[in-house]
Parts: C-alpha cells; sequence; structure tokens
C-alpha cells in the first residue's frame, strides 16, 4: 500500500504505507524521535547554516511520519549521520570533486544508523540557482530517500535523479 502526498502545487509524492515504512536501510520511521548529528565538517560552508538546514529538512518530513528529529552531542549515537568530506573516505564511494557525485548515503555494520556524506569540495549554497549545490534541497532529497521515496523524472520533483535548483515552495509538501 502506498500513502501520496500532494504539494499546493500539485506534486505528487508516493510512500509506502506509513504504518509500516521500511527503507533499504532497514529503518521504520513512524512515531518515534530520532537523532542526527554532523559529524565532522570539511566544507567551507557554514557549520550552523548546515545544522539549520539538517534540521529544516527534517521538519519537512516529520509531519508524514509522526516523528520528531533532533540534534546531539558529537559523543552520542545518532540514528542519522552528516558529514562533509572529500575524494577516498573508506567507505567504498569516493566522492569526485565538482560536479558528478555530490552525495551519498549508505548504511554500515549497524542497519539502524544511516550515514550521509556531502562531497566537501563542491560548492554549497542557501541559493536556489545553478550557481551552487543547495544544500538544502540535497539534504531533503536524501532524507526522502531514506524515507522511501523513489526518483522521478518530473523536472520540478524534490525526487530527480541528478541533482537540480529548484525552489523548495514549488515541490515539498505544506504542512
Amino acid at each position: 500500500m502506498y500513502i501520496c502526498l500532494r504539494s499546493h502545487l500539485h506534486r505528487v509524492f508516493c510512500l509506502n504505507s506509513l504504518n509500516a515504512l521500511k527503507t533499504k536501510f532497514g529503518i521504520r520511521y513512524h512515531g518515534r524521535t530520532y537523532t542526527w548529528k554532523l559529524e565532522h565538517d570539511q566544507s567551507l560552508y557554514d557549520s550552523k547554516k548546515t545544522r539549520q538546514n539538517i534540521q529544516q529538512a527534517f521538519d519537512y518530513w516529520a509531519h508524514y511520519t509522526e516523528s520528531t528529529f533532533r540534534e546531539v552531542a558529537q559523543d552520542e549515537k545518532a540514528d542519522f549521520n552528516f558529514a562533509f568530506v572529500s575524494g577516498d573516505h573508506s567507505d567504498g564511494a569516493s566522492l569526485n570533486r565538482h560536479g558528478r557525485k555530490v552525495f551519498h548515503t549508505f548504511s554500515t555494520e549497524d542497519p539502524y544508523t544511516v550515514h550521509i556524506y556531502f562531497d566537501a569540495n563542491e560548492n554549497w549554497s542557501n541559493a536556489y540557482d545553478a550557481i551552487g549545490n543547495n544544500l538544502f534541497l540535497v539534504i531533503a532529497h536524501e532524507i526522502a530517500l531514506i524515507f522511501g521515496l523513489l526518483h522521478s523524472n518530473d523536472d520540478k520533483s524534490i525526487m530527480p535523479p541528478f541533482y537540480q535548483a529548484i525552489h523548495p515552495n514549488e515541490v515539498l509538501p505544506i504542512q
């Protein structure tokens, strides 16, 4: 069973049943408090803005999972671990500087912990233009994949198979 959500501009997002949402990472996102942290930040992008973007992206999707998401300290275990890294960083998926692969998500030995890595060499920004990669859009996209949304060929979707700059008011569901 799928639950489909429609944004104010009639963009449709479909999720697996929210009562039993389970993803390829093995995590069920429904009615719990989940934790996240920014593990290490090699980026030139502002760390405070990075944290704000992460929390804002979780807040957009929290309503649909009936869950809450909060940041934890560096010495605490987190469900979602964000990091800015570069090149080969020992997880088998190199980030290749400027353009092609700017982020990836994976699970390690603990299937209930997700790692989301961003290329520290990319130009990250808050702008909605084609000059840099909008960090909020990328985070919202990756979180949606973890929640079970699929890539879409709709050019106004938050879920394209490749990054494209779009304004979030055009694509994200309103709460």
